[in-house]
């Protein structure tokens, strides 16, 4: 029974993670500009529209988990100038669920601290009334040697 689950596990993955650009593969990876976009531009309202109400976020400079009220709130402590994506990949979970996943160069501050320049990305998207949503964010950083 496990070894039937763990390969239908596989199975799902791999189709997942050669999925076409188009859909809701494409339409995940818009959203996540329009959001980094809306971070970048310290746009409250974009930022509203794109992450679930329920939102949680894990990140070096945040010392642990923000959900999305503290997010808000603390939206004028960060600057970031620069957030590029890398090696892209979306993995559909389901109809209504997808993993992304990236490389991230990113310049900026966090309450006056630098951001760690390099760091690896997993987020979790899900469809909620016809939109894709973040509903879970978590950066790595990776060490700069």
């Amino acid at each position: 029974m496990k070894t039937k689950l763990l390969l239908m596990l596989s199975v799902g993955l791999l189709l997942g993670a050669d999925a076409p650009k188009d859909g809701p593969v494409k339409e995940i990876e818009q959203a996540m500009r329009a959001l980094n976009e809306a971070f970048t531009k310290q746009d409250p309202v974009a930022i509203g529209k794109l992450v679930t109400e329920n939102h949680q976020a894990i990140t070096a400079y945040y010392g642990g988990v923000q959900n999305r009220e503290v997010q808000m709130k603390t939206l004028p402590d960060l600057k970031m100038s620069e957030y590029q994506m890398s090696d892209v990949k979306v993995t559909m979970l389901s109809k209504e669920t997808a993993v992304m996943t990236y490389a991230l160069t990113l310049k900026g501050t966090y309450k006056g601290k630098e951001l760690p320049s390099k760091s690896y990305v997993s987020a979790v998207w899900v469809l909620q009334g016809g939109k894709w949503l973040e509903a879970f964010y978590q950066e790595t950083a990776l060490d700069s040697k």
